[in-house]
């Protein structure tokens, strides 16, 4: 009996990872890099910025600002 590739279904029922909202900002340069924070963002800002957690909050970042990234 021969398996087609990727026919286990441990391929398929991995959860997906979240990404940061982080990654949308103008500020954001990153591996966790802001133009804001030095040297990194700080881990209770990015522990809040993943939407679908339950730690998330909209106003996570005073500085966040979707747009172009400069």
């Amino acid at each position: 009996m021969e398996k087609k590739p990727y026919s286990d279904p441990r391929w398929w029922d991995n959860p997906m990872p979240k990404s940061s909202a982080c990654g949308n900002c103008k500020f954001y340069r990153g591996f966790l890099k802001c133009e804001k924070y030095n040297p990194k963002i700080p881990m209770a800002i990015l522990d809040k910025s993943f939407p679908g957690t339950e730690e998330f909050d909209e106003n996570y970042c005073p500085h966040r600002t979707e747009g172009d990234k400069a």
